[in-house]
């Protein structure tokens, strides 16, 4: 029986590989085209910022809309995906999101950009839960742990959309025609990629195993949740605010601004890449430990950095930002894969639950560290996220007594 179904040009997507792998693959690609949108925002922050002259508060103000569509699309769309199967939820927001970067460019008030992201938020939910969902249902097939290297892919998007953008930058190339060229690619890989995605996203016996949960919150999730709040909140400060911290705090010229935003997803991309064989050698706990701490570490660095005088100043800011992306790396991924092996409720809830707690550190990071930046400086902001490294720490810890984590073995 076949896993996947012919969509688009994705007959010509590597046909000569093995189903498995060209899900693999596909779904890769999937968390490509979701971190290529976001990144490409994230990479134009400032410019948009110059354009609209807003202020910190102003431009916190206007970040929280993404996180607060993300947020209150939760529910639904994790009844979506349930309900219809994350395939079809993937192909479908999969060519509305990268559609969101047009309508960026052209906003020309707050409120046209606020709504835009709002947008962008809902989007971005619903293709984050049936990518992982896909992602957990690939890993059920391998019989090991594969999921860090498919949000791998998301952050080797964000390292060359970094990359791009400095360049474009000096060229200087105009927003609109950034976005509107990134969307158009995004959606031509979709074309050629999804009809790779797996029909089936959960066996038909974890299925019934699971359909008795409801909606009930396991203690394991809730801890999940916790861990993802302060990854997703540290990783949310970097997205945001890592090209003004760099241009206001470390005083980093136009062409270098994205230079701390690009070493983060550097060192984010290359541990992924071996998160994987780390989980299955020391397990998911020790190594949430050990992230956490680097988070802390990472964030102290970068706010102490940005005390030394002169061009050393900048290195020592954009180590800071490397040492969180070490951090981040396999937090949610973990956190994902944990999600998936629990038999109280269905993969596509777990992950919805996890994220509900989760994405408040997207809602909670960006308003707040532009609040207390316009008050009491970036810096000081910046030095508010060491305490949520030590928050996954101890979340954790809390996990030590879960079934989840009590043996390493293989997922």
């Amino acid at each position: 029986m076949s896993l996947q179904r012919p969509f688009a040009f994705s007959r010509f997507f590597f046909p000569s590989f093995p189903e498995r792998l060209r899900a693999r693959i596909g779904i890769g690609a999937s968390f490509f085209i979701q971190g290529v949108v976001f990144a490409t925002w994230c990479a134009r922050i400032p410019d948009i910022r110059r354009a609209l002259e807003l202020n910190e508060a102003q431009l916190g103000g206007v970040l929280l809309m993404a996180p607060l569509g993300q947020f209150l699309a939760m529910v639904p769309n994790g009844l979506l995906v349930t309900r219809f199967g994350s395939r079809a939820a993937a192909l479908t927001v999969g060519l509305a999101y990268p559609l969101i970067l047009p309508l960026l460019s052209v906003a020309r008030t707050p409120l046209q950009l606020g709504a835009s992201l709002f947008l962008m938020g809902v989007l971005s939910n619903l293709s984050y839960t049936a990518v992982n969902t896909q992602g957990i249902a690939l890993e059920r097939l391998y019989g090991r742990s594969i999921m860090a290297l498919f949000h791998g892919m998301w952050s080797v998007a964000g390292a060359v959309t970094a990359l791009v953008a400095m360049f474009l930058a000096m060229a200087p190339v105009s927003v609109p025609a950034h976005f509107i060229g990134t969307a158009a690619a995004c959606v031509l890989l979709l074309l050629f990629s999804g009809g790779t995605l797996l029909l089936n996203d959960e066996s038909e016996a974890s299925g019934k195993a699971k359909a008795s949960g409801g909606w009930k919150i396991p203690p394991e999730l809730v801890w999940l949740g916790v861990a993802a709040f302060g990854c997703m909140a540290c990783e949310g400060a970097v997205y945001d605010w890592s090209g003004v911290y760099m241009e206001d705090v470390a005083g980093a010229p136009d062409a270098l601004r994205n230079v701390g935003y690009f070493a983060y997803l550097c060192v984010m991309v290359a541990v992924r890449l071996v998160a994987d064989r780390l989980t299955d050698r020391f397990g998911h706990r020790r190594l949430m430990l050990l992230s956490g701490s680097a988070i802390a570490l990472g964030y102290l660095t970068a706010v102490l950095g940005a005390f030394v005088p002169g061009p050393a100043k900048l290195i020592c800011v954009a180590t800071g930002m490397a040492v969180i992306g070490s951090g981040t790396s396999a937090v949610v991924p973990l956190c994902c894969s944990l999600a998936g092996r629990t038999s109280k409720v269905p993969t596509g809830i777990a992950i919805t639950e996890i994220s509900t707690i989760g994405f408040f550190g997207f809602l909670f990071a960006p308003p707040v560290i532009g609040f207390v930046a316009h008050g009491l400086g970036l810096r000081t902001a910046f030095l508010l996220m060491v305490l949520l490294g030590c928050l996954i720490v101890l979340a954790a810890h809390l996990l030590r007594s879960s079934e989840l984590c009590a043996a390493r073995k293989k997922v």
